[in-house]
């Protein structure tokens, strides 16, 4: 006897009335027709928490094919390298969303999200105070890579590709594509207002996202950014 039908069966006999008609003796008639009525329940309940463990992804009995069904209903790109925990983590993030919509333009409601989907990244916003007013910064002058003015001037001229010096180093855009290659021809400059910086613990250093969630990763950065931003990416895909 299972313990969802032995706590049944002791539930039921607590709420008999205590008169000599209702006396249970072992195997007796009554006995065995509230043992059926019990095993009738558990079955009920076993039924009703073995949907329950597939409708959430919050329990061990979770499995990969549930996984696979959720990601299917909910436009979620997986691969078959990324672990069930990172899959449950991020289907529970996509049912979630928005879980709050007042905000969510806002640098550190993206950044909660990626975190909550199981990416070990932080956002930053291109705005910092350089002593007299708000500045945006190029990722050259955050990572120090040598690209200045007259490599800019040039790039404007169509003489120098800055995406070389960038994407050496590691660094990519997310505007409007799920192709690095096609976001890598995003033209940003001269104006860097509406971008942001997706980047390690500081944002001089990289985040660590596994290569095989490297899709999934770009599309929810698309589904949480505001349309016009674009986010430059600090990241190494292992």
């Amino acid at each position: 006897m299972s313990w969802i039908t032995e706590s049944l069966k002791n539930l039921s006999r607590q709420l008999y009335p205590k008169s000599r008609v209702f006396k249970m003796p072992p195997n007796g008639i009554f006995d065995r027709l509230d043992t059926a009525l019990n095993l009738s329940e558990a079955r009920a309940y076993n039924d009703a928490t073995s949907i329950l463990n597939s409708i959430i992804p919050d329990n061990a009995n979770f499995t990969a094919d549930d996984a696979t069904q959720w990601e299917q209903r909910l436009a979620i790109i997986t691969s078959a390298g990324t672990t069930l925990a990172n899959r449950k983590l991020a289907i529970l993030q996509k049912m979630a969303y928005p879980s709050n919509v007042a905000p969510r333009c806002a640098h550190d409601y993206i950044q909660d999200q990626l975190r909550l989907a199981g990416f070990d990244v932080y956002v930053y916003e291109n705005r910092f105070w350089n002593g007299s007013a708000w500045v945006t910064h190029i990722p050259s002058d955050i990572l120090g890579i040598p690209v200045g003015m007259a490599e800019l001037d040039a790039f404007e001229l169509g003489e120098v590709d800055l995406d070389e010096y960038w994407s050496t180093a590691g660094v990519s855009l997310v505007a409007n594509s799920l192709s690095e290659t096609v976001d890598a021809e995003f033209v940003i400059y001269p104006n860097w207002n509406s971008t942001f910086y997706i980047a390690g613990a500081t944002i001089s250093t990289f985040a660590t996202v596994p290569i095989s969630r490297r899709a999934e990763f770009r599309q929810l950065i698309l589904q949480l950014k505001p349309q016009q931003t674009v986010g430059i990416l600090f990241v190494n895909y292992i």
